[in-house]
């Protein structure tokens, strides 16, 4: 019998593909829509290898990671993780990352293709501490659980997991580090498998829940509200316009970009809000294309989707303040086509 792959499966069954960056994820198996309704009835499964993946270690990592991001690390245990944002001196987004702190590292689970980026920036500012790291991007799998998920999954017992918490299981006779998520994907569980082991946990994965490709996945998130990497996080964001506050703690000291970030904050400086957007037809209009309020460009389209259940095209999109009001019209322009739509609120759906 040949021998399984991950690769293989995918090849085998995906119908089409997207690049990001290096990786070529399925877009769907069978179609988007059908995938979308499965994670509303049940458990979903979908391979996010092309997330980035950084370990960081040292006697001094804690401190010197508390002092390049946003939230409050000092309180953070070995088994817990937090969702962090590393910012510039200008307060823009550099990225967004899941921390794992374990008992001798961190882990950082990056947006796809930034896991050098992070650790450059972390070098940047290692002075005298003792603190190495290295990219472990290729020596790992990451596989998402999202959807319905019951008590005793696949005899797992997951919700014995607390958001945000970790901690390593035997699956399928392999070491896999399960953490439950919460906050900058839609709620559910990441697998962490070393590559060579990764085909066995996605054939017992996969026979557990359904499978579903990069399409489904988008939908999904852009219900929930969730600005993703490359579309409403760029380093020409700062956290407060997409929506990112919960990440922010604005009591912990000195970080880089903390002076701008919390300016923006006290003074209510912030330019422009992400908002939610209902088109009138199931047109997908053109990605990063101009919104209009009448005469007045009013902001951007970052991301567009259509929408099984509202059986339109939706979206969200960077608006200047003056426009954040529901049910504002806009029109979606490009140079050749235009797509009208009104700003909704977010969540789309709250089943979702």
């Amino acid at each position: 019998m040949p021998e399984f792959s991950i690769a293989k499966y995918h090849h085998q069954f995906a119908k089409e593909f997207v690049s990001i960056g290096d990786f070529s994820a399925p877009a769907f198996y069978q179609s988007p829509a059908e995938e979308f309704a499965a994670a509303l009835q049940g458990p979903v499964v979908m391979d996010r290898s092309f997330l980035g993946l950084a370990r960081v270690f040292g006697k001094d990592a804690g401190s010197l990671l508390h002092g390049l991001t946003t939230n409050e690390m000092r309180s953070l245990q070995t088994g817990q993780s937090l969702v962090n944002i590393f910012t510039t001196a200008k307060g823009r987004i550099l990225d967004v990352v899941e921390m794992l702190r374990r008992e001798e590292d961190y882990l950082l689970i990056t947006s796809p293709e930034r896991a050098a980026t992070v650790l450059q920036w972390i070098d940047k500012y290692t002075f005298v501490e003792e603190v190495r790291s290295e990219n472990l991007t290729s020596r790992y799998a990451l596989f998402s659980l999202f959807g319905k998920i019951q008590n005793g999954f696949a005899g797992l017992s997951l919700h014995h997991l607390l958001p945000q918490h970790f901690r390593e299981m035997q699956i399928a006779g392999v070491e896999v580090i399960v953490q439950r998520t919460k906050g900058i994907a839609p709620d559910g569980y990441n697998f962490l498998v070393k590559v060579e082991a990764a085909a066995a946990v996605w054939e017992f994965l996969r026979h557990h829940a359904k499978p579903i490709g990069f399409v489904a996945y988008d939908t999904l998130r852009v219900h929930v509200g969730i600005p993703a990497a490359g579309a409403e996080i760029t380093e020409e964001q700062n956290p407060h316009e997409v929506n990112l506050l919960p990440f922010i703690n604005f009591e912990k000291g000195c970080y880089i970009g903390q002076e701008v970030i919390a300016r923006l904050d006290t003074y209510d400086k912030v330019q422009r809000q992400l908002v939610g957007l209902e088109f009138e037809s199931d047109h997908l209009p053109a990605l990063n294309c101009s919104l209009w309020a009448g005469n007045e460009e009013a902001g951007v389209l970052t991301s567009a989707v259509f929408s099984p259940i509202r059986q339109k095209a939706i979206g969200l999109g960077l608006v200047r303040r003056k426009f954040v009001e529901l049910g504002q019209r806009f029109t979606a322009r490009s140079e050749d086509a235009s797509w009208p739509c009104t700003m909704v609120a977010l969540p789309f759906a709250h089943h979702v």
